[in-house]
């Protein structure tokens, strides 16, 4: 049931980054920060799907490297642009950083959501 409601978080998730780097695509340019969090914000919803697919045909390890890796680079280039665009010191980066702090959450959403998979993955066999 959480994995469904977070697909359905991810996929919403998705729609308002890539929504708001396209409207605010002059400000991002302006401040010389790439639009790359929009394709990458696309991977949110995959790492769920990833999870449930993959873990019993690699195993729980490859599983949860390649979910991972959906998050990674989002939340690594989220980071970076929030700190440009406050250090920017004008209110015209508002909501482009607004945009940026969302897939940041969204990064560190999925990435707890990995960590909650491990921890009944864990729990589950016993360990």
């Amino acid at each position: 049931m959480l994995d469904i409601v977070l697909l359905i978080f991810f996929t919403f998730m998705t729609f308002r980054v890539v929504q708001g780097v396209v409207k605010e695509a002059s400000i991002f340019k302006e401040f010389n920060q790439s639009k790359k969090l929009a394709p990458l914000s696309l991977l949110f919803p995959v790492a769920p799907i990833l999870l449930l697919t993959l873990i019993h045909r690699l195993g729980w390890l490859p599983s949860v490297i390649l979910a991972s890796c959906c998050y990674l680079p989002s939340l690594l280039i989220s980071q970076k642009q929030a700190e440009a665009f406050q250090r920017s010191g004008t209110d015209r980066t508002k909501k482009a950083e607004d945009i940026v702090n969302q897939a940041f959450l969204a990064s560190m959403v999925g990435l707890i959501y990995i960590g909650i998979f491990l921890v009944f993955i864990f729990v589950g066999s016993n360990v």
